[in-house]
């Protein structure tokens, strides 16, 4: 069908970038996704792409946005990783482009949800992360049981910064002393 050739146009190397960047505003948002993780494709054409994403963004409903979080390249994973639904968070920590900063990112936002922090406490390839971890337990909203089950596996230096953390509950900081006590 037309659509298809209109994506194989704009991700053919021998296609000229003005003519492929004008075919990118005539694609709907999975063929931007695909044109925006596509590493094959000139930076140019998936910077595009990733704009006409992001202008399309606010308009998507949210089963769309978890889609293309699972599969959208860089540049829009930049905002995605900043949704405030927990199923969008969930599709970004997939996606083959994330990566350890996006997660920090996620975990530390003041606004994230208990739900999102519960997410990434359990996610099995990114609480595994030092860095991941002290991020989410520096945050003010995360549950204490979930803080309590996070501090048995921190470090020295996740404890003393969840000890000395001004953001920290008054529980988290005893819990946290304990341990560096043993």
């Amino acid at each position: 069908n037309l659509q298809s050739v209109r994506m194989a146009l704009a991700a053919h190397p021998r296609t000229t970038r003005t003519d492929a960047l004008g075919l990118v505003s005539t694609l709907d948002w999975r063929d931007l996704a695909n044109l925006s993780a596509n590493t094959r494709v000139h930076p140019a054409i998936r910077r595009a792409a990733d704009q006409d994403l992001l202008r399309r963004l606010p308009d998507m409903a949210v089963a769309e946005r978890i889609d293309l979080a699972r599969n959208v390249g860089r540049g829009a994973l930049l905002f995605l990783r900043m949704d405030r639904d927990p199923r969008v968070l969930a599709s970004v920590l997939e996606n083959r482009f994330a990566i350890e900063a996006d997660v920090i990112q996620a975990a530390a936002r003041a606004d994230a949800s208990t739900e999102m922090l519960e997410l990434l406490a359990a996610h099995p390839r990114w609480s595994l992360r030092s860095a991941v971890r002290s991020a989410i337990l520096r945050n003010p909203n995360l549950p204490a049981p979930v803080a309590l089950s996070l501090l048995t596996r921190a470090s020295f230096e996740d404890l003393r910064g969840v000890r000395d953390s001004p953001r920290t509950s008054s529980l988290l900081k005893a819990c946290a002393e304990r341990v560096l006590a043993k």
